[in-house]
């Protein structure tokens, strides 16, 4: 658990240095970042064998941000 948690900083930190670089619009690097994190968040809830479900809160995140 402890490579996946490595893995996922170090993905997530290059992932937002190259949107910062590119001048991606904020809306769409919020989004990236939630995603990730409710996506960690749910991997987490695998490993720890605790019920997390994301979908409802994925499908109200694009409806807000309207993609």
């Amino acid at each position: 658990m402890i490579w996946f948690i490595l893995l996922f900083i170090v993905i997530f930190g290059g992932s937002l240095t190259l949107m910062i670089r590119q001048r991606t619009e904020k809306r769409e690097i919020v989004l990236v970042t939630t995603l990730l994190l409710l996506g960690f968040a749910d991997w987490m809830s695998v490993f720890l064998n605790h019920k997390f479900k994301s979908s409802k809160v994925i499908a109200l995140l694009i409806d807000l941000v309207g993609l």
